[in-house]
């Protein structure tokens, strides 16, 4: 089953700590997303996932990775998790 992206949460873990605030205001990956919508991929696929088993992450998650692991030149999905847990931008 396909899942879609859960709210996001202002708070991580409780403790007054904004992912929101962690992006500078001018960051080029704001701009980027204000100006694309990666939600359109939900429409493409959707024919793909089945109707019963585990919920799936959200397809447009899957592609927002994508796009960042291009755009920051991150040469595998490993490395890109580190990347993440380490930047959380």
């Amino acid at each position: 089953m396909m899942g879609k992206q859960k709210q996001r949460e202002p708070k991580l873990f409780y403790h007054g700590v904004s992912l929101d605030r962690r992006l500078p205001a001018g960051h080029q990956l704001r701009k980027i997303d204000k100006l694309v919508d990666f939600k359109f991929i939900r429409s493409k696929v959707v024919d793909l996932y089945g109707k019963r088993g585990n919920t799936s992450i959200d397809p447009a998650v899957i592609l927002k990775l994508m796009f960042l692991a291009f755009y920051e030149n991150v040469k595998s999905e490993r490395a890109l998790m580190e990347q993440l847990m380490t930047t959380m931008a």
